[in-house]
């Protein structure tokens, strides 16, 4: 995401994408197909587990964006004020109804799930269904990933106009635990005291919390704190 993607989208993203699509406001198609474009990922996923193989998915989420970007297709949402994952998921999965029942009307004795022959042994174990919420589950990880690299790019790109990007560069990893430097280590490379390093980790990982939590606020039509933490929890409850 590029950095000037938080000033297209305030952080009630959802509801003014909304409103701006149903009152034909100038800028609404751009920034629908931004909003696609951002939350891509988490389609493709569902999709892939759904058990299509990776061309033939490419092209359903092409289609169903396509579909999805028709002004008309935002007239539900706007009656339900029903938050953006929950729009999108119920909107694939119906598409992935019609789509199947049009493919099953054009020709006799279909119906099998695509092989995953075209697929590599990662991309094959990623497609292939364990069990009907599956499709769900892998959605829902990938859209809280979507969340997470989207914060994390809004941060390099923070450090970067202030000159810092040397030091985002370094202490990143810390955000999650995976770095296999020692902050001993990393203080002698730097010449940064130790103290001061811990500092900046934890004010980087309270900036990634806030903004991972601004970035969940922006896709709910009411972004209460409450609300915030109810989509939070149920996020990370999908990636166990």
């Amino acid at each position: 995401m590029s950095a000037a993607a938080p000033d297209v989208f305030p952080p009630t993203m959802w509801s003014m994408v909304r409103l701006a699509v149903a009152e034909g406001r100038p800028g609404a198609d751009q920034a629908l197909d931004e909003l696609c474009r951002l939350y891509e990922k988490p389609i493709l996923i569902y999709i892939l587990r759904a058990g299509h193989a990776l061309e033939i998915a490419q092209d359903l989420k092409q289609a169903f964006f396509e579909q999805l970007l028709a002004k008309n297709a935002l007239a539900d949402a706007e009656a339900t004020r029903v938050k953006l994952r929950a729009f999108l998921i119920t909107k694939l999965q119906s598409f992935l109804i019609d789509r199947h029942r049009h493919d099953m009307a054009q020709k006799r004795g279909g119906g099998r799930v695509e092989n995953f022959a075209d697929l590599s042994e990662t991309q094959a174990l990623l497609a292939e269904p364990v069990d009907q919420m599956t499709p769900l589950i892998a959605f829902q990880r990938q859209w809280m990933e979507t969340l997470a690299a989207t914060a994390m790019e809004q941060l390099r790109a923070d450090y970067a106009a202030r000159g810092q990007a040397d030091l985002h560069a370094a202490i990143a990893p810390f955000i999650t635990s995976s770095s296999e430097e020692s902050i001993a280590a990393l203080s002698l490379r730097l010449g940064r005291p130790e103290g001061t390093l811990k500092s900046d980790i934890s004010r980087l990982r309270a900036k990634c919390q806030s903004l991972i939590r601004d970035q969940i606020g922006a896709t709910l039509d009411d972004p209460t704190p409450a609300n915030i933490d109810a989509e939070l929890r149920e996020l990370m409850g999908c990636r166990g």
